[in-house]
C-alpha cells in the first residue's frame, strides 16, 4: 500500500492545487465545498498508478484523472438530493448545507467541469478516453435511475439489484483503471483485462458498502449507518434476505422497511436482526470473496511486472476488510 501512497500523494498535490472559487460565488463555493470535502480518492489514484505501471508516465493521466474525481463527486452531489441524505463523510451534503437548486446547478457545473478536463487530455489519446468517459457517465446515471426504481419496486431480483450495482458503482472502478492503462499506452487486450479486474473490485467495494451502511461505525464509515434501509434502499442484504425468510418473516421485513411511523432507530434494529436471522452478512461476504477471486483471474492475464500486480492484488485484499 506504500506505493499506492506514493501516487495519493501525487495526485492529491495536483488536485487540492486547484482553484475553484470564481463567480458567482453562489455557483463556485458549493463546488469547492464538494470537492474539499476529502474521501479516498480511490479512482483517480488508480488511474494514474496505472498509467504509470504500463508506460511509466504519470504525468500524461493527471487530467482524466481529474476528471474523474470531479465526476463521481457531481454524482454524489446529486445522489444526496435524490436519496435526502443529511451527511456525507462526516459533514452536511451539499444540499443541505445551501439548497437544493444549487446543488443541482452546482452539480450540472461540475459535471461540465469534468468535460473540460477530459479535453485536456494527450490529443492522441483523447478519442479513447473519451469513448470511455461518456460511455461509464451513462451507465451510471442508468445504475442510479435503477437505483431510485427500486426504493418503490417491491420485488427486486438479485440479477437486478447485482446489474445496478455494476452501472452505478463498478463500470467507474473499471473505467478508472481502463483510461489509465490507455494513458499509458496499454493494447485494447490489457486495457480491456485492467478494466475487468476493476469491475470486479468495484463490486466488492459497492457489497462492502451495504453490509457498512447497516452494520458499520458511524464514525469511520462517514454516513449515519442505517441510511438504506431509512431509504427503502434496495441493496444485498435486503433483496438476499427476502429471498431467504420464511414468507411469515419476509411480509415483516417488507412491513417494517417501508412503515412510516416507526421511529428511526426501532426500524434499523428490527431490520437488522432480520437480516441477521436470515444470515445474510454471511452471504454478502461469500459474493464478495467471489467478486474477488473473479478480479485475481483477470490480474493473472494482465502484462505487468509482478511487483505492480502484488500492489493491485493488495489493493483488491484490502476492499474485502474495509470499515470506511
Amino acid at each position: 500500500m506504500e506505493l499506492i501512497k506514493k501516487y495519493q500523494d501525487i495526485f492529491c498535490g495536483k488536485f487540492n492545487s486547484l482553484k475553484f472559487l470564481k463567480d458567482p460565488p453562489e455557483l463556485y463555493e458549493p463546488i469547492d465545498y464538494a470537492l474539499s470535502a476529502g474521501g479516498k480518492r480511490i479512482r483517480p489514484v488508480l488511474t494514474v498508478m496505472i498509467c504509470d505501471f504500463f508506460g511509466n508516465n504519470f504525468e500524461d493521466a493527471l487530467n482524466p484523472a481529474i476528471a474523474i474525481e470531479i465526476f463521481h463527486n457531481f454524482t454524489l452531489v446529486h445522489d444526496d438530493i435524490m436519496d435526502d441524505a443529511p451527511i456525507r463523510r462526516g459533514k452536511s451534503t451539499v444540499y443541505k448545507k445551501y439548497d437544493i437548486n444549487t446543488a443541482i446547478l452546482s452539480g450540472d457545473t461540475m459535471f461540465a467541469k469534468a468535460y473540460e478536463f477530459v479535453t485536456l487530455t494527450r490529443e492522441d489519446k483523447l478519442p479513447a478516453v473519451l469513448k470511455v468517459f461518456t460511455k461509464t457517465a451513462m451507465e451510471v446515471c442508468e445504475g442510479q435511475q435503477y437505483d431510485m426504481n427500486f426504493e418503490t419496486q417491491q420485488d427486486v431480483s438479485l440479477e437486478e439489484y447485482l446489474l445496478m450495482i455494476k452501472l452505478k458503482t463498478a463500470v467507474l472502478m473499471g473505467a478508472s483503471l481502463k483510461i489509465g492503462a490507455i494513458m499509458g499506452g496499454a493494447n485494447e487486450e490489457q486495457s480491456s483485462l485492467i478494466f475487468e479486474f476493476g469491475e470486479e473490485v468495484g463490486m466488492v467495494f459497492q457489497l462492502q458498502d451495504d453490509l457498512l451502511d447497516t452494520f458499520g461505525d458511524e464514525s469511520t464509515f462517514g454516513k449515519r449507518v442505517g441510511g438504506d434501509i431509512l431509504d427503502c434502499k434496495k441493496t444485498y442484504l435486503y433483496v438476499k434476505a427476502m429471498e431467504k425468510l420464511s414468507t411469515e418473516k419476509s411480509e415483516l421485513l417488507l412491513k417494517v422497511y417501508h412503515d412510516k411511523n416507526m421511529s428511526e432507530d426501532l426500524k434499523i434494529s428490527k431490520v437488522q436482526e432480520l437480516f441477521r436471522e436470515a444470515g445474510v452478512i454471511e452471504d454478502c461476504k461469500v459474493l464478495m470473496n467471489k467478486h474477488h477471486v473473479n478480479s485475481m483471474k483477470a490480474l493473472e492475464s494482465i502484462n505487468l511486472k509482478p511487483e505492480y500486480k502484488q500492489v493491485l492484488s493488495n489493493f483488491a485484499e484490502s476492499l474485502l476488510v474495509r470499515d470506511f
